[in-house]
């Protein structure tokens, strides 16, 4: 499993994307109240490069191998826990930029991430390769939009601005992204645990038949 996760995810994105996190939450703890579009925008990066860890170039061939959509998706998680230990550690670094808020923030990192698992899992399952190519740059530019212009921000509070915004209800927000994540990851991947043989494909002959 590790093997796999090693050759199929692109580390070095990982890696560029986990330092460019730190830098961005680093400039939002020294100037809060003008860089703060920027803790949104480091949420977006997260789950855009969650996202491009799922991505399959060879799926017309790894796709008929015996190991599950399941054991693939678990094994290539590792990027994703290792990349959100890292916002973890960032956010924490960083919390006094957040207006005592940071666990909401941390929080965010989170469930973006989930979010994209399992988004780019279910189109995995029906089939698309590499799901990511498409979904990693549009997660990363819808956030910027939202985190710059805040156009949605009285009615979906995504990214709270000072101590007086709306955190509870972001908090409430982000928390039923996550479950309806979680639900959607678990819909795809467990019916997928349930296939034992590599014949995923083939009709399982009745008793005394031949």
């Amino acid at each position: 499993m590790f093997e796999h996760a090693a050759r199929s995810v692109p580390w070095g994105l990982v890696a560029t994307a986990a330092a460019l996190v730190t830098v961005l939450l680093r400039v939002v703890e020294e100037w809060p109240y003008q860089m703060w579009p920027l803790q949104g925008i480091a949420v977006g990066l997260v789950a855009g490069v969650a996202a491009s860890a799922f991505d399959e170039p060879a799926a017309a061939v790894v796709d008929t191998l015996p190991r599950s959509l399941r054991w693939r998706t678990v094994a290539r998680s590792a990027a994703v826990v290792l990349l959100l230990g890292w916002w973890l550690l960032s956010v924490w670094w960083t919390r006094t930029a957040y207006f005592g808020h940071a666990e909401a923030v941390a929080w965010q990192g989170c469930v973006a991430a989930l979010a994209a698992t399992a988004y780019v899992t279910w189109l995995r399952d029906r089939g698309r390769a590499t799901p990511a190519a498409a979904v990693s740059p549009a997660v990363v530019g819808v956030t910027i939009s939202l985190a710059l212009a805040r156009p949605l921000d009285e009615s979906v509070p995504l990214f709270p601005y000072t101590a007086g915004g709306p955190w509870a209800s972001s908090q409430l927000l982000w928390s039923t992204v996550g479950v309806l994540a979680l639900v959607t990851l678990t819909w795809v991947l467990v019916p997928d645990a349930r296939i034992k043989s590599p014949c995923r494909g083939r009709p399982l002959s009745a008793p005394g038949s031949r």
